[in-house]
């Protein structure tokens, strides 16, 4: 008969290690969507500049739509990263591993380091949405 010992609890800097994995890995998936966000706005504006000179009228109008559906989509996913790292905060601190090395800021940097990731695409909508008042003003 054959016994299966229970599976021994990782050491800490084990845990360390993977829970700073999965940080980083979060983290640059921030970064490529907001590099995505930033390039197809630019893409898009530089685009809609044209169009709004080449009296295009059904495309001015539905530009701004596709703006900000893109931003929208591309602002979820952010968000969805964002709260991906709090889920994995929540485990380090609940591991107990800030004792061993601290990864949150000082309290006086707080969240700024966030702040694009959580405002620009709501930026971009707002962009769009001017643009489209001043559609019809044309």
């Amino acid at each position: 008969m054959e016994t299966t010992t229970p599976p021994q609890p990782l050491p800490d800097w084990e845990i360390y290690r993977a829970l700073r994995e999965q940080w980083t890995h979060e983290d640059n998936l921030i970064n490529h969507r907001l590099m995505w966000l930033i390039l197809s706005q630019g893409l898009l504006f530089t685009a809609y500049g044209t169009l709004t000179t080449a009296k295009l009228h059904w495309l001015v109008f539905g530009f701004p739509f596709f703006g900000m559906a893109v931003a929208a989509v591309i602002g979820i996913s952010i968000y969805a990263a964002l709260i991906a790292l709090d889920e994995v905060h929540r485990v380090y601190l609940e591991a107990g591993l800030e004792r061993l090395c601290p990864l949150t800021p000082s309290q006086r940097i707080g969240n700024y380091g966030s702040l694009a990731a959580r405002t620009l695409p709501f930026v971009f909508g707002a962009l769009w949405a001017l643009a489209l008042a001043g559609a019809f003003q044309f």
